[in-house]
């Protein structure tokens, strides 16, 4: 209810509608019915009706001078008249109940993306895709259909069962008490079903979504898939995944199976028991037939509506396993969190320092130890080493990816820590060995580095980053679209489009993870120009596995088991013979190691 306090006047007219609709469809349709019902047989005279229905027969005939059909035509005008009261009451209260709940499950969905935006890396890394695609979607739709819809019942279904029951209890007491014998019965069979309802549908939620993790890293993979020739064996696996979904899905449909009819039978039965005394009744002639007809109407509606109840509880089992998975990432905090008055970094003059920082990963070792690092600003960086040395690590620490475990970082003598996310990642341009493209249009990717820059200011980072010319030469020039991660565009132009963004920004520090690592001689040399631009009077930080990225590099850094094992120039690290000499010689082989992830 948090989440939609704009709208609480929607929710407290809908709750007067709701208690009109159910005055009017519990107690004054069913009246309007028995004297609809009284004009047809009522010849004994309204005296011998009982309760509400007598006072109200006795009311409208003391209020107009005619009788027969005449009489019946009034009645039944009035029947309509209330019925369609109470049709544009629910009309207006499903309206408003609507426009309540679908603006909380819109704000719902809407903090569940910018929380999951929000999450620091780490909470990905054990984190499938698809789960959480399946969770922003399949589990909020569970929960839009309980507020969208199923709560429109549960709001209205209460309303009409208290009025029934008042206008049954006023004609007989003696039956009301028979009719909800069966109420213990249906509310244990409920209560049975339910428990199992929500483990069931758990698992249900728990099997859509590995679903959807499967068909999501097998589409990413689909070059993968046919150049083995595992388009079988995929389908075979899918196929697996699928079955055990649907038969999640079937437990669910059992117990529905079982426990709806079940229900209704038992709430058939509960009308059948006080019909037989009504019966009775109506032979020794204490009761007529307006009376047990508008009895039976109300027990009807009685009936239904707690069907109905049943029906809603059940969903809201099914709504409540779904909502635990989206509120066990909404409960989720960052393990980066934001100082509680974070400062506002001003323009950076590059400085970083590294002050005995240390790192580990939640399930691995330590892969960086007691680091100390000065950097000053404008100088150009080269981080080198074998794969698991730290490399990637150390750099993601400075925008704040992942916190030190140990000591601090500093950029021009500010502790990262004191300053907010967006003024610190805004001075800060990343392009890494992979480049992710957006699936829009060339222009939408490099303007994603400034949002406000101009088609001028976009062509111009282009330009810089040799990537105008085959921009050009495309059908829609800038306006071309490149498909999902770019797939219409090489690996080098993907990298010059990205060296592209990163100009737009103009971030004062600059990490550059491999970026020619995968490119061929022609397209290394584009991109070794445009990053020489990018670098240009920003401080740099260069992971290398080719000499070709370290040969323009103020200082070289080579990390060995977490630690700086060797630093200084090229020529005085050959001429030390120590591991850059080796890693040179051997043209930068990479080693895996399990303590840093790839």
């Amino acid at each position: 209810l948090r989440m939609a306090r704009s709208y609480r006047w929607a929710a407290w007219l809908s709750i007067i509608l709701i208690v009109v609709g159910g005055f009017l469809q519990g107690a004054a349709v069913p009246l309007c019915f028995g004297l609809v019902i009284f004009s047809i047989t009522g010849s004994s005279g309204a005296e011998t009706l009982t309760g509400p229905l007598r006072t109200a027969a006795l009311f409208i005939i003391g209020l107009v001078p005619y009788k027969g059909v005449t009489l019946l035509y009034i009645f039944i005008a009035l029947l309509c008249f209330v019925y369609t009261l109470k049709c544009f009451a629910q009309g207006a209260q499903l309206y408003l109940t609507q426009l309540f709940a679908q603006r909380i499950i819109f704000i719902l969905r809407g903090r569940l993306h910018a929380h999951l935006l929000r999450l620091s890396s780490s909470f990905f890394e054990s984190r499938r895709t698809g789960d959480l695609m399946s969770r922003t979607t399949n589990d909020v739709s569970v929960l839009q259909n309980l507020v969208s819809v199923e709560l429109v019942q549960a709001a209205r279904a209460p309303a009409v069962i208290i009025f029934a029951l008042v206008l049954m209890v006023r004609m007989s007491w003696q039956l009301t008490l028979l009719s909800l014998l069966v109420g213990p019965i249906v509310a244990y069979a409920i209560s049975r079903g339910s428990r199992k309802m929500r483990s069931v549908t758990r698992q249900v939620q728990k099997r859509l979504g590995q679903l959807n993790t499967h068909l999501q890293e097998r589409l990413s993979a689909i070059r993968v898939i046919q150049v083995f020739a595992r388009e079988e064996h995929e389908i075979n696996r899918f196929d697996e995944i699928n079955e055990k979904n649907v038969r999640a899905n079937l437990k669910v449909v059992k117990i529905g199976a079982l426990l709806y009819p079940g229900v209704e039978l038992i709430a058939f039965i509960g009308m059948m028991i006080p019909l037989a005394l009504a019966g009775a009744l109506m032979f020794a002639g204490k009761m007529q037939i307006p009376d047990l007809l508008t009895y039976l109407y109300c027990a009807q509606q009685t009936g239904s509506g707690l069907i109905r109840l049943g029906k809603i509880y059940m969903a809201l089992q099914q709504a409540l396993a779904a909502g635990e998975r989206v509120f066990e990432i909404l409960d989720t905090e960052s393990e980066v969190q934001e100082a509680a008055q974070p400062i506002h970094l001003p323009r950076l003059q590059g400085q970083i320092e590294f002050e005995q920082v240390s790192f580990r990963y939640r399930t691995g070792e330590e892969v960086l130890n007691d680091i100390n690092l000065r950097i000053s600003p404008g100088e150009i960086v080269a981080l080198v080493g074998r794969s698991g040395a730290g490399k990637t690590s150390l750099v993601n620490l400075i925008p704040r990816f992942y916190d030190p475990t140990a000591g601090q970082i500093e950029l021009d003598g500010t502790d990262i820590r004191d300053v907010s996310l967006s003024s610190l990642r805004s001075q800060i341009g990343i392009v890494p060995q992979e480049t992710f493209l957006f699936a829009d249009t060339i222009h939408e990717n490099i303007a994603y580095g400034r949002l406000e820059a101009t088609r001028e200011e976009v062509i111009q980072a282009a330009k810089a980053a040799n990537a105008d010319e085959f921009i050009s030469n495309m059908d829609e020039g800038y306006d071309s679209a490149i498909g999902e991660r770019g797939a219409m565009l090489s690996g080098g132009q993907r990298q010059r489009i990205a060296i592209a963004r990163a100009l737009l920004k103009d971030p004062r520090i600059l990490i550059l993870d491999e970026p020619t690592s995968s490119l061929d001689v022609k397209s290394e040399e584009l991109v070794l120009q445009a990053l020489a631009r990018l670098m240009a009077g920003r401080t740099s930080l260069v992971i290398a596995h080719r000499p070709s990225t370290i040969k323009n590099a103020d200082r070289i850094l080579v990390l060995s088991d977490g630690r700086i094992a060797e630093e200084g120039s090229h020529r005085e690290l050959i001429a030390a013979g120590g591991i850059y000499s080796h890693l040179y010689e051997g043209h930068f082989p990479s080693l895996p190691r399990a303590a840093e992830p790839s």
